[in-house]
């Protein structure tokens, strides 16, 4: 496990990677471990893994989060973003690939991103030609369980995948707060159309835009929800106006059980934009290839990258200096991570020796002297 999310963390893109740790000295003691497995090894724990084993590791996640909240005492709310990811897998007898809804053979990692922190609060692996939203109740509710006691609000976004009843009764019963864009169907367009001009308000920057809610209940939902328009007019083409009138605007819909106005839970609710950048650097800076045969191991495999993608926002933000809240981890691993330096022994010591010429060997010590002091934290707490 230690061995697979150091390789990650690194920046080890296959499983043949873990050679290079095998050879450095430095990041086995780094790591508390001079007898690092080879790759076969490696990939053979993978594979002795049971769903049992993963409902084990991921509680086990989930006390590591609380402690890490620990020391994170400014963050009390989190806007968690929810979306799927079409994984590109390659080999005809990869355990659980198919053809996704683009026709890409693929495995199909769902994640959920904590937008005030960026971690990788939970992720499940499942088959490339799963729905987005399937299971989506299910997986809010074992991302609930690593949510740490010291959180006291969660809102959730997400897209059209997660527009679904179970999940709006969900996030009600828990008391979560959420937006999700909406399905815009027959039946809540045509409410949506009917709505007289006076309900819109126009933006006061874009002539194009305007907003407008209404009050919904969809087909077998239990009760009417608010629902969130934004309303941009279509620009004619060529000069010609737009036939008919119903066709001259596009529409953007979300429902909400929050009050505010509409336009700033419009803007707040396309954050979740950054949802897609975080998945991006996820997948080039920590999972290129789901390599297993075996589904379950590659379920472990994907674990072990979610560890070291949030070891890495750890050491960002309770480790390294202010400012490097801001740069992203690429930036980070090249500055403070892949550091020339030199191990020597003497006096029953190991001393790690860089260069005072690196352009950011302050950063790095400051990071170095920082560590024992979230060690005696813990020990405390």
């Amino acid at each position: 496990m230690r061995s697979n999310t150091a390789n990650a963390f690194v920046g080890g893109d296959y499983l043949e990677d873990l050679e290079a740790l095998r050879e450095d000295g430095a990041i086995q003691r780094a790591i508390g471990r001079r007898d690092l497995p080879d790759p076969t090894t490696a990939g053979d724990f993978c594979r002795r893994f049971t769903l049992g084993h993963l409902l084990q590791l991921n509680r086990a996640y989930g006390e590591i989060e609380r402690r890490v909240y620990e020391r994170r005492p400014e963050v009390r709310h989190w806007t968690v973003d929810v979306d799927a990811r079409v994984h590109e897998v390659y080999g005809e007898k990869k355990q659980g690939a198919a053809r996704s809804y683009n026709g890409i053979y693929s495995l199909q990692p769902m994640y959920g991103f904590v937008h005030e922190t960026d971690e990788l609060i939970h992720c499940e692996l499942r088959s490339g030609n799963t729905h987005p939203g399937a299971g989506g109740k299910g997986f809010l509710r074992r991302l609930k369980r690593k949510i740490p006691p010291t959180v006291k609000r969660v809102h959730l976004r997400s897209d059209s995948a997660f527009y679904d009843k179970e999940v709006v009764e969900f996030c009600e019963q828990e008391g979560w707060s959420f937006t999700i864009t909406a399905d815009q169907t027959g039946p809540l367009m045509r409410q949506i159309e009917a709505l007289p001009e006076s309900a819109w308000q126009r933006d006061s920057e874009e002539e194009s835009l305007s907003y407008g809610e209404l009050w919904y209940q969809p087909l077998r939902w239990p009760r009417a929800y608010r629902y969130l328009v934004r309303r941009e007019r279509k620009e004619a083409k060529g000069g010609q106006g737009t036939l008919f009138g119903v066709l001259s605007y596009s529409y953007y819909v979300v429902v909400t059980n929050r009050e505010e106005e509409v336009k700033t839970l419009l803007e707040l609710h396309d954050e979740k934009g950054m949802t897609e950048r975080r998945i991006a650097q996820f997948s080039r800076e920590f999972l290129s290839h789901l390599p297993m045969g075996n589904f379950i191991a590659n379920w472990v495999y994907l674990l072990c990258a979610q560890l070291g993608y949030n070891l890495s926002l750890w050491i960002r933000d309770l480790v390294l200096p202010p400012f490097y809240r801001k740069k992203h981890i690429k930036r980070i691993r090249r500055t403070i991570g892949l550091i020339a330096s030199k191990v020597t022994h003497g006096g029953h010591q190991v001393r790690l020796k860089i260069s005072v010429l690196h352009r950011w060997w302050r950063d790095f010590v400051y990071g170095w002297l920082r560590i024992p002091v979230l060690q005696r934290a813990s020990g405390a707490g």
